[in-house]
């Protein structure tokens, strides 16, 4: 692991994002020794220190270091951290010290280039996550909502799953942003209250729209993803990937996709040459 640009296993544990999730990641897909999309990573980091008042001074040795790991490794996935670093009192956040950075090194998840192939079954959770404006679209340290729909999602042996906010709008997955096809348009559900807003999901959002294809975003239910034409997710690390059935046993809920996914797979094309 890298902090503050040496190579340490050694986390401060007065460091906040360790005692109150005070900070915020992204994960990063290396591939031929490029790390990808890396503009758009480096944003969605500007954007949460801007949000949770983190001064953040170091982008140029974060970018070097990024951008050297990815030379080494070549393949495989980083995880950049920032969080405000130690001290304050309590909860505040006068007196802290700088904020400090992390990045962690892993593989690919072995699973990802099959699922991109064959598709994915998602099921639908009962977990709700939860409303908050001030927060929606950041990836912060705190994911316990995550944590809690993983433990479902592994109590059914499921991969994935569909997840509705506690105002009962389709979200995303516990991974991954949703996009659907109905008559030709594309949807996905708005994150300004609840989400993640990934930065594969910005990156598709800009193609679609040099594409000249039509774009809906905004508040949806599970009825709407159901009677879709076509449905897929995203990340950075596993792209695009076919939702190929959304079930619930319990209720009897089944809707198998066995289109052709024309849309998603041009898209997926698209994707692979234009990334970076």
């Amino acid at each position: 692991m890298i902090i503050n640009g040496s190579r340490s296993q050694d986390v401060a544990i007065s460091d906040r994002g360790f005692n109150f999730g005070d900070g915020h990641f992204t994960t990063i897909k290396m591939a031929a020794g490029q790390a990808l999309l890396l503009d758009l990573h480096l944003a969605r980091l500007q954007q949460a220190c801007a949000v949770l008042a983190i001064t953040f001074d170091q982008w140029d040795e974060l970018v070097a270091a990024i951008t050297q790991q990815a030379l080494e490794l070549q393949d495989g996935v980083l995880k950049v951290t920032i969080t405000r670093g130690e001290g304050g009192r309590g909860y505040g956040t006068t007196g802290c010290s700088s904020a400090n950075w992390y990045i962690q090194n892993r593989p690919m998840p072995p699973s990802y280039s099959e699922l991109a192939k064959s598709g994915i079954e998602l099921m639908l959770c009962d977990y709700q996550q939860t409303v908050n404006p001030a927060l929606a679209g950041l990836k912060t340290l705190n994911r316990l909502d995550q944590v809690m729909i993983k433990q479902e999602l592994d109590a059914h042996n499921m991969a994935d799953g569909l997840v509705c906010s506690t105002e009962g709008y389709v979200i995303e997955t516990s991974v991954a942003n949703v996009f659907w096809v109905t008559a030709g348009k594309v949807y996905t559900p708005s994150t300004k209250r609840s989400g993640v807003e990934g930065v594969m999901k910005i990156h598709i959002l800009n193609l679609l729209h040099s594409l000249g294809l039509t774009l809906e975003s905004g508040d949806y239910t599970v009825a709407d993803v159901l009677a879709a034409d076509e449905v897929f997710i995203t990340n950075s690390v596993m792209e695009l990937v076919p939702v190929k059935r959304i079930m619930k046993p319990d209720l009897s809920i089944d809707v198998c996709y066995d289109k052709s996914y024309t849309l998603s797979q041009m898209i997926k094309r698209v994707v692979k040459w234009r990334r970076n």
